[in-house]
């Protein structure tokens, strides 16, 4: 793989990143399904051009693309960390609501009950 193709690559890495961070800004249950999709989707990418990056070490394009990739991967990873922070802190707090503490101060685990719907 030459190199502008490994830039390419990258750069194409990159963008689904950023794109996953706007969606991950924004978020809802549709937004965060796309988020998956394209982070999966990334991470393809990524793992296809792994082989061919000892290749081009010291170029210096391929480096450059290499760290704004890094940037938006930490920045993807932070959003996504935020994210699942929130969760956590809102089911304990749901579990704290409907259940109290147990005897060691934690919020009681949410118990999900089984739903079933019926249309006629």
């Amino acid at each position: 793989m030459g190199t502008a193709a490994l830039v390419e690559q990258l750069m194409s890495a990159r963008q689904q990143l950023d794109f996953a961070c706007d969606l991950l800004a924004k978020p809802s249950p549709e937004a965060m399904d796309s988020c998956s999709s394209v982070l999966e989707a990334a991470g393809r990418q990524l793992a296809e051009c792994q082989p061919n990056l000892s290749q081009h070490a010291g170029n210096a394009a391929a480096l450059e693309e290499a760290w704004r990739l890094r940037r938006s991967f930490v920045r993807t990873a932070r959003l996504l960390q935020g994210a699942g922070d929130f969760h956590l802190n809102w089911l304990q707090l749901r579990g704290a609501m409907t259940g109290g503490y147990t005897e060691t101060g934690e919020s009681a685990p949410l118990l999900h009950g089984n739903r079933i719907s019926l249309q006629g």
